[in-house]
């Protein structure tokens, strides 16, 4: 039910007057690129908009007042944004609708960040819906991008990050999707600069994190009810990290491309 709440929220986002202005990008992208996972929020990105509460309340309100013949009702009346920080790192603002379908109660999240650089330009995707239905397209980030950002956090934090889905994102992609490694190269370097992060491959700076992450990350699969999806072993995924993110890590590879089936450059 939270999916389908989340699903409504974009299809009233692609009728509103708000739809060439918010980028969609997080969890719910996934399933654009065949890796849908588990997710309890909307994240946006907004490309022209202050990061003011609220305004960011009203715009989440407008859109989710719109009626659809979904079933889905959201009382915009109650609805509450707040400051929000992923990890004391960045920004944004969360805010909370309360709604219902039918008789079931629900909560709505939308996270919308404000200034990010995004490239590749934000492209058209296809969401395809959980339920029988015309996919929602809608303006999201671009596949290069969404590797990047994952790929920069992991340089980031290094043993430290607990951002699991960030891997099984990347691992799922990377089985399914070919990628240019010139792209690739140009979002990095876009995320790293705005960031201030120094990059470099992650093999050197996890030599120890298959071992430390392995029971944590077996916990998050079982949680998620990835089993089927996503292997038993950490080192496995990050094999498949590091293979798809250490040649471009270090600058030796931006002639080539990226092979699913493989899982290599060529």
């Amino acid at each position: 039910m939270q999916l389908y709440a989340l699903e409504g929220f974009l299809a009233r986002l692609t009728v509103s007057p708000f739809a060439d202005q918010l980028v969609l990008k997080g969890g719910v992208l996934m399933a654009a690129f065949d890796a849908r996972r588990p997710t309890r929020d909307v994240d946006l990105q907004a490309q022209s908009m202050s990061n003011g509460v609220d305004e960011v309340l009203s715009v989440a309100c407008a859109i989710a007042a719109i009626k659809l013949e979904d079933g889905l009702d959201f009382d915009t009346e109650s609805a509450a944004a707040d400051t929000i920080r992923d990890e004391d790192t960045y920004s944004g603002v969360r805010v909370t609708i309360p709604g219902s379908l039918a008789t079931a109660r629900l909560t709505l999240h939308v996270d919308l960040n404000v200034g990010d650089p995004v490239h590749p330009a934000p492209e058209r995707v296809a969401l395809p819906r959980l339920l029988d239905g015309p996919p929602i397209e809608l303006i999201g980030y671009p596949l290069p991008m969404v590797l990047a950002e994952k790929i920069v956090t992991a340089v980031e934090r290094g043993e430290a990050n607990t951002r699991w889905r960030d891997f099984a994102d990347i691992y799922l992609i990377a089985g399914q999707h070919t990628i240019k490694a010139s792209d690739l190269t140009d979002a990095i370097t876009t995320v790293a600069a705005y960031r201030d992060v120094v990059v470099a491959p992650l093999r050197g700076s996890l030599p120890r994190y298959a071992e430390l992450a392995q029971s944590r990350w077996a916990a998050w699969r079982r949680r998620q009810r990835l089993d089927a999806l996503l292997p038993t072993r950490f080192a496995d995924v990050l094999e498949t990290a590091t293979a798809l993110a250490d040649p471009i890590l270090s600058d030796a590879n931006t002639g080539a491309e990226w092979h699913p089936a493989a899982r290599e450059w060529r």
